[in-house]
């Protein structure tokens, strides 16, 4: 029979999303999330506070006590091994990923900036 999940797991279900939403925001790369997180969450740019952070998380859903939570608690802290390894191994990793992201974010600009330009002479032509 199924019964309705305790409070304690709501709140580590709840924990545990917006931390992988945090995860995901910070690997997007994308200028105006990149900055929110790392005045908020600078911890996150730094190898060995992120393999804690993903090791907090792992803890979480492990925390939930069932086989789903633990195959997903494994494989996060896999996850967490594997990032340390790359940021340590490969120190270069780092800053060709920022490199990425700005010339991502340049040519996002200039797509919206050819974008408001184009509806801006459209509204003038209606007029």
């Amino acid at each position: 029979m199924m019964s309705f999940p305790s409070i304690s797991n709501w709140i580590l279900a709840v924990y545990a999303t917006l931390f992988g939403l945090l995860i995901c925001c910070l690997e997007t790369q994308l200028k105006f999330l990149r900055v929110v997180i790392a005045v908020n969450f600078g911890f996150l740019f730094s190898a060995p506070w992120r393999f804690f952070f993903y090791l907090l998380l792992a803890s979480i859903t492990w925390a939930y006590n069932n086989v789903f939570g633990r195959i997903v608690a494994i494989a996060i802290a896999a996850t967490a091994l594997f990032n340390t390894y790359v940021l340590f191994r490969y120190p270069g990793y780092r800053k060709l990923r920022e490199k990425i992201a700005e010339e991502e974010d340049k040519r996002i600009e200039a797509k919206i900036s050819r974008e408001v330009k184009k509806q801006a002479v459209s509204q003038i032509m209606k007029k």
